[in-house]
C-alpha cells in the first residue's frame, strides 16, 4: 500500500514561506486530517533543527497554507504515530531517519556588526533556510529512488512567499 506525501507551504508576507513535508494519517485507505509534519525549524541568523510534529491536526490550521502532492512513497516507509500530538526531533520511521541525513542548515546570515570597516570588499552569502534543506533531501530522496523525479518538479514551482 502506498501514502501520499505533501510540500505543505505557509505563505509569508514578508519573509520566505515556511516548507515542510506533510504525511496524513490513513484509516481505511483514506487520508485523515490528521498526520506529520517533517521539517527544519528556526532562522537563518540561529540556524535550523529538525523537527517532527506528530498527529498533528491540519484541520485546525490557521496560518495561510497550500499543499502540493509531491508523490506516493510505500507505507512501509512511514510509523503512524501512537501517542497524542507531540514535537520531537528524533526519528520514528524511515523517512525521519531520512531527513536526518541531511544536515539542518548553520546559521548563514552575518550582522551588519560582523563587517570589519578594514576589509570591505564583501562576499555574497547564500543564505539557507527550510526551502534549501527541503530541496536537497528531495533530491537525495529522488537519488536513492523513494521520490519520483517529478517531486523536484513541484518544489521548483512551489511558492517561495
Amino acid at each position: 500500500m502506498s501514502r501520499p506525501v505533501y510540500l505543505i507551504i505557509f505563505h509569508s508576507p514578508i519573509f520566505a514561506a515556511h516548507w515542510a513535508l506533510w504525511v496524513p494519517q490513513l484509516r481505511e485507505g483514506k487520508c485523515e486530517d490528521t498526520g506529520k509534519i517533517i521539517s527544519v525549524q528556526g532562522s537563518p541568523s540561529e540556524g535550523f533543527v529538525h523537527e517532527f510534529e506528530r498527529n498533528y491536526d491540519l484541520s485546525k490550521e490557521t496560518r495561510s497554507h497550500v499543499l502540493k502532492l509531491l508523490c506516493d512513497i510505500p507505507s512501509t516507509l512511514v510509523a503512524e504515530a501512537t501517542s497524542e500530538h507531540c514535537i520531537d526531533n528524533a526519528p520514528i520511521d524511515e523517512l525521519e531517519r531520512s531527513a536526518c541525513k541531511i544536515q539542518a542548515p548553520s546559521p548563514s546570515l552575518r550582522s551588519s556588526t560582523s563587517v570589519s570597516l578594514s576589509c570591505p570588499i564583501l562576499t555574497r552569502i547564500k543564505i539557507q533556510n527550510c526551502q534549501t534543506w527541503l530541496h536537497e533531501w528531495v533530491s537525495s530522496m529522488v537519488d536513492d529512488e523513494v521520490f519520483p523525479k517529478h517531486a523536484l518538479t513541484v518544489l521548483d514551482q512551489a511558492p517561495k512567499n
